[in-house]
């Protein structure tokens, strides 16, 4: 990136997987930076914002030579109502110009939800996490959990995609991840 381009837009917020071989790299990043912080129309809503934002990505992937698919169900039975991804990357057979040999999947909300790393968390090793948000918490301490070990985030500033900062200012402290991953069940009592 170069330094105009670094002073005119800040500095990305990538916080990489903590564990190595889960980490997206650099200039994908920084590419999908760039996609999704093109102005958007004055006086947009939240959710068309949102639906903005996913067909960015959507276009991207498609640019990059992946199959690129929206609103992905998770299959996982807890997520009723959000059980889906906003965007997956999977690799096209009939090309191989992709960055990563794996699907990447993509989270993209406007605040830190809880809801969304745990559906990124119970992903496997068998594809890449990147949760997008345009908020302002600083980085998280380094995840315990190996579900949140292999999750990227990219926090974009408000301010870059039109957001009007609030009149107060809140301090934004890091916070916990959500509680476990994998919750036990209760005991089954039995009956006699």
């Amino acid at each position: 990136m170069s330094d105009a381009l670094a002073r005119r837009i800040g500095p990305i917020n990538y916080w990489p997987a903590a564990d190595a071989q889960f980490r997206l790299p650099k200039p994908l990043i920084t590419m999908i930076d760039q996609v999704l912080t093109a102005p958007l129309m004055p006086g947009i809503t939240k959710e068309a914002r949102h639906a903005v934002l996913q067909l960015r990505l959507h276009a991207l992937g498609v640019c990059l030579g992946y199959q690129s698919r929206m609103e992905v169900g998770t299959g996982y039975r807890r997520f009723i109502f959000q059980g889906r991804f906003d965007v997956v990357w999977t690799l096209d057979p009939a090309n191989d110009a992709g960055f990563l040999e794996k699907p990447i999947i993509f989270e993209v909300d406007s605040h830190w939800k809880h809801e969304s790393a745990l559906k990124l968390g119970r992903v496997g090793e068998e594809a890449f996490k990147l949760w997008i948000y345009y908020g302002t918490r600083p980085a998280p301490p380094e995840p315990v959990e190996p579900g949140f070990r292999r999750l990227n985030i990219l926090s974009i500033q408000p301010w870059r995609l039109g957001i009007k900062e609030a009149r107060t200012v809140r301090r934004r402290d890091p916070g916990a991840w959500p509680d476990p991953l994998y919750p036990t069940m209760a005991l089954q009592g039995r009956r006699s």
